[in-house]
């Protein structure tokens, strides 16, 4: 299989990353005008349940998939490789169907006592499926990622949500389903369709023959299984921990800032808007960069794996700081164009106002945010995933006691979540940095990592805010903000060129290698 290099295929994963999500994005629209608010309503409550039971088994397994065959790959054990493939494909199914028959029994239980709506059960019923399908293909992907094969997955990605979106479109526009809950149903079955077709293609590009042919991947004998399996559960526990803890905080802010805001003085409808205008709002538009953060960590844990397998510390330290550049380059812009321009941006998308002020203070975290991420993607490759999860919980922790004691302080209101969200953030991103100095020397100048792209970015916000100025009397408000914020991403990138921050003849060189 061949091999894309590290820059060219975060790039590419970023590129799939961004069109998927846009597709996505447009689907929600099309879906919420031709099913109603009441069959979405429900959809969103299925939905975030069914993301609960797949973080199990596909949180931490692929990414220990793609760590542990990279290992194997550096070293040329191709035996190795499919042992370890077979095995997690073994486990990850076990998970997938445990979970599969508990939900199965207890589905009265989930929509009487859980979700607390009779109306959910079918929607709750057809999302079963999707466990194993989502626990399969997940694991797939993590072994072309391993590989340093990006071209697979990032094609499934796009087949799976092309098969969802032209499966459900095309039902809800031949059938009409009057009944919210046959259209919710109807779109919780197009998760699992949407998966079926990615997961048949990485099977095709996987090569069906090898993997039918499991007896030459694991001799029943062989007593390299346990010891695989104990690597594969080290990484992949503290994985999934982490997450579980994330979706464990999403469901207690949930419940607990209207809650605190209430207890502030808010009127119970005012705390419900105020919670859903920055979870639903201000929060989608803030983890936008994640699009390149995302690919970034995908691509540089099988990277830092396979250099970590021949003791190559050199290109670990190079490919950390590679990695931690890249994500400067586009956090620290970001982070101004979202405090600067967050109310232009959140009218122009939402219509409005008050989101915008949400997105300005709350984007503070912008940058702590993307560093934490590629930080964690580093030492996951490294096999830090124990301590990086603890540094997760002890920022978690930060984040839950500004909730809990400062939102119902009159005095601070909604400002006291975003205080601990900076802080939580600002907590992580500073013991995972710490964590890493420990292991790896990183090469990066003060001049060409932060002051160069900080200073490219005040002159971009610069420009950005007279031309918006003199743009705004003669073009409407949203085209204005267009005009300015892709003249601004032009501008800044010929900036990055012009003082030599990015190096053009080693960013092409660097595609290539």
């Amino acid at each position: 299989m061949k091999k894309t290099s590290f820059i060219m295929g975060t790039i590419l994963l970023a590129s799939i990353n961004f069109i998927v999500r846009s597709l996505g994005f447009v689907y929600r629209i099309i879906l919420s005008r031709m099913i109603g608010s009441q069959a979405i309503g429900l959809y969103q409550m299925v939905f975030p349940f069914l993301m609960v039971l797949i973080a199990i088994p596909t949180s931490g397994i692929p990414i220990a998939v793609s760590k542990l065959v990279a290992k194997e790959n550096s070293l040329n054990n191709r035996r190795g490789i499919y042992r370890l493939l077979t095995l997690t494909l073994g486990l990850g199914g076990a998970i997938a169907l445990f979970l599969t028959v508990v939900t199965s029994l207890n589905i009265e239980f989930i929509v009487t006592k859980l979700l607390k709506n009779e109306d959910l059960y079918y929607p709750v019923l057809w999302s079963i499926p999707a466990i194993s399908v989502i626990t399969f293909s997940s694991i797939l992907r993590g072994f072309f990622y391993g590989l340093k094969d990006m071209k697979p997955p990032a094609s499934a990605q796009i087949i799976e949500q092309l098969a969802r979106i032209l499966f459900v479109l095309a039902y809800l526009y031949y059938e009409k389903p009057t009944h919210p809950v046959t259209a919710a149903t109807i779109a919780i079955i197009g998760v699992t369709i949407g998966e079926i077709f990615g997961l048949f293609y990485l099977v095709l590009r996987f090569n069906l023959k090898r993997l039918l042919e499991i007896k030459t991947f694991i001799p029943p004998t062989d007593s390299k299984i346990f010891n695989v399996l104990k690597e594969v559960l080290y990484i992949s526990v503290p994985l999934t921990i982490s997450r579980l803890l994330s979706v464990f905080m999403q469901t207690i802010n949930s419940i607990l800032i209207p809650q605190r805001l209430e207890a502030a003085g808010y009127s119970a409808v005012a705390a419900i808007e105020t919670f859903g205008k920055i979870t639903g709002m201000a929060m989608p538009l803030l983890f936008l960069p994640f699009t390149v953060t995302t690919a970034l960590v995908l691509n540089i844990i099988p990277n830092i794996s396979e250099e970590i397998a021949v003791n190559n510390m050199k290109e670990v330290s190079y490919k950390s700081s590679l990695a931690i550049k890249i994500t400067l380059l586009i956090a620290i812009p970001l982070t101004g164009i979202y405090v600067i321009f967050g109310q232009q941006l959140a009218e122009l998308i939402y219509h409005e106002k008050e989101v915008g002020r949400y997105l300005s203070l709350i984007s503070y975290a912008t940058l702590f945010l993307c560093m934490q991420h590629t930080l964690s993607g580093i030492l996951h490759g490294m096999g830090k995933q124990v301590i990086t999860t603890i540094n997760y919980l002890l920022g978690m922790l930060v984040q839950l006691y500004c909730t809990y004691y400062l939102v119902p302080n009159p005095k601070y209101g909604i400002n006291g979540f975003f205080i601990g969200f900076i802080m939580s953030s600002f907590l992580i991103f500073i013991l995972n940095l710490i964590t890493l100095s420990k292991y790896v020397k990183l090469n990066l100048p003060f001049m060409q990592s932060i002051l160069k792209p900080t200073l490219c970015s005040l002159i971009t916000f610069l420009v950005m805010i007279i031309l918006y100025q003199t743009l705004g009397g003669y073009l409407s408000s949203g085209l204005t903000s267009i005009v300015s914020l892709g003249f601004g991403g032009l501008f800044y990138c010929g900036l990055l060129v012009i003082t030599k921050t990015l190096d053009l003849n080693q960013f092409i060189n660097s595609l290539r290698s």
